[in-house]
């Protein structure tokens, strides 16, 4: 790699026409090239291009990154409106073991970390130069600074800690959370800085929860009294969602329907499999057979919602968390807006990753244009909600009704812990879905990164033309085009996403983009999957087993 050859480290960016990259310098060239795995993951989690120096020069770049540096940088060139950020590679003596890393409040710092303490396995290097009066500490290890930051209108930073080389198979978030993070930390924000992403204040943020398994059968389920948890997600701001079953539709309580419909704010409902097997869904590996499963959770879903004149979003929650790509693929072409699991390819468990930048996104595309949410469950350590935190990912903890069973107080903590980190906007998992995203005007222009199906989009005052782009996805696309209002256009492939041509809106208004499937299927058209007796008895049993159980720690206490 030489300067000759600014995109040498990427030739496959993820990108849209419109959209501006950032280039950044990175010192010494063999430095760059050490790296080239994780460089090559920032350029698919970032606009920007690396472009590798053999000296320390940020003559016509946005950024200039300096790694491994072991004595003070002689700078050629750099101007205020370059950022900098210096890493050293050389690690301190005899220093080894976890130790905990307490970050500053000071503004430099994302709003999220201000004041946090988390832990970190890796030691840090030797400092190129030392933090030295009037540099602000950003963090510190042990008392010692280990990232600061120089005193100024100038943007420039200086970590103890060396950004780590991904291995073979490792992606960006293996080593952006509790224990493996210093590394990454600063390297995020000089990325955040360079892109014109540095608003470091409270972020705006996307929550909810969701609990697996309840019907309307009863205005309870379990451990939790519907009227009681509309009184306490009100009295905390949270909103949940019940995942049900669709078998569970063929009857409803007309106390457990109003309670619903009069609580909106604070409770919905999102589909959870069909039957309710084990696995339903990661079992189905042909088009047709899940295109009748899913088809046909669907059908019972519009049945229930006929009779309840309840609302059940076209989200799903897979039981177990099973999903394979045919029933992904399904979902698609049924009209369904996302996916809500814990990985970001349920059915590549065990699989190497698709790409550095896995799972760094708000969501991941998948599936021929599936969005597929990141959930947490709520018995999770909460530290990891930091990080999700820091990257605008959706906020969704799930659990089940047993995780409640001394109350809804877990709901109340988890929400507390949640509003620390942001700006936060509790609602339905739909409305997150459809606000996986982000835009940016530029003139005229707006432009769309998409990671969501479906989204609606308020079109700044002046605009006139959006562009729409899919910046990352893995496979082949389901879709014909992308729709806004009354106007569509075909997608084009470029690089590892794809983009639209520029399409007509009108400046201060809102409208509706879609992910339209070229070949919809109409889920009264399929057929259904050979009828049995096992998964309603499994299914009855179930029910019965959970609403026994307050029943039972009752007589135990």
């Amino acid at each position: 790699m030489t300067d000759a050859r600014p995109d040498a480290l990427l030739r496959d960016r993820p990108r849209v026409p419109g959209e501006t990259r950032r280039l950044v310098a990175v010192a010494p060239a063999h430095a760059a090239w050490r790296h080239q795995r994780l460089l090559r993951a920032l350029e698919a989690a970032f606009p920007v291009t690396f472009h590798a120096r053999e000296a320390p020069n940020a003559r016509g770049v946005d950024g200039l990154l300096v790694l491994g540096a072991d004595q003070p940088v002689e700078l050629a060139g750099l101007s205020d409106s370059c950022a900098l950020l210096v890493t050293c590679a050389r690690p301190a003596e005899n220093a080894a073991g976890e130790t905990l890393v307490e970050f500053a409040g000071a503004p430099a710092v994302a709003f999220a970390l201000r004041e946090r303490k988390l832990s970190e396995r890796s030691a840090p290097g030797v400092g190129s130069g030392g933090c030295v009066p009037p540099d602000i500490v950003l963090a510190r290890t042990r008392g010692m600074p280990v990232w600061w930051c120089q005193d100024g209108a100038a943007w420039r930073h200086e970590s103890a800690y060396a950004p780590p080389e991904l291995a073979d198979g490792e992606t960006l978030r293996e080593h952006f959370r509790d224990g493996r993070l210093m590394g990454l930390i600063a390297l995020v924000h000089f990325l955040w800085r360079v892109c014109g992403q540095l608003d470091l204040g409270p972020r705006a943020l996307r929550a909810s929860f969701v609990i697996d398994d309840p019907n309307l059968h009863w205005p309870s389920y379990g451990h939790l009294r519907y009227r009681e948890l509309t009184r306490q997600a009100a009295a905390h701001g949270y909103h949940v969602g019940l995942a049900m079953v669709p078998l569970d539709g063929w009857v409803t309580s007309g106390r457990a329907a109003s309670l619903l419909r009069e609580n909106e704010a604070s409770l919905s409902l999102l589909m959870h499999g069909n039957d309710h097997i084990a696995g339903e869904l990661g079992r189905v590996a042909r088009d047709e057979q899940a295109a009748r499963v899913v088809g046909q959770g669907l059908r019972r879903i519009a049945r229930f919602e006929e009779r309840s004149g309840l609302r059940v979003a076209r989200v799903m929650a897979p039981p177990h968390g099973a999903c394979s790509e045919a029933a992904a693929r399904a979902m698609f072409r049924l009209g369904f807006e996302g996916v809500c699991v814990s990985r970001p390819y349920p059915w590549r468990d065990g699989l190497p990753p698709l790409s550095g930048a896995d799972g760094w996104f708000p969501a991941e595309m998948a599936a021929g244009g599936l969005p597929v949410l990141p959930r947490y469950p709520i018995s999770g350590a909460r530290e990891e909600l930091i990080f999700r935190g820091l990257l605008g990912q959706p906020l969704i903890l799930y659990g089940h009704h047993g995780d409640f069973a001394d109350g809804l107080e877990r709901l109340a903590d988890a929400a507390r812990d949640v509003n620390r980190l942001g700006d936060v906007t509790w609602g339905p998992v739909e409305a997150i879905a459809r606000g996986s995203y982000t835009a940016s005007s530029d003139g005229a222009l707006i432009v769309m990164r998409a990671h969501s199906r479906r989204a609606s989009v308020e079109v700044p005052p002046g605009v006139s033309r959006l562009l729409v782009g899919v910046p990352v996805m893995h496979g082949d696309p389901l879709w014909s085009g992308v729709s806004c209002g009354s106007s569509e256009s075909p997608m084009r492939r470029l690089g590892a996403g794809w983009v639209s041509q520029p399409l007509a809106v009108a400046g201060g208004s809102r409208v509706e983009v879609c992910l339209c499937a070229r070949r919809p299927l109409d889920p009264d058209r399929l057929a259904s999957p050979r009828s049995r007796v096992w998964p309603i008895v499994r299914r009855l049993l179930v029910e019965l087993r959970d609403r026994a159980q307050p029943l039972t720690r009752a007589r135990r206490a």
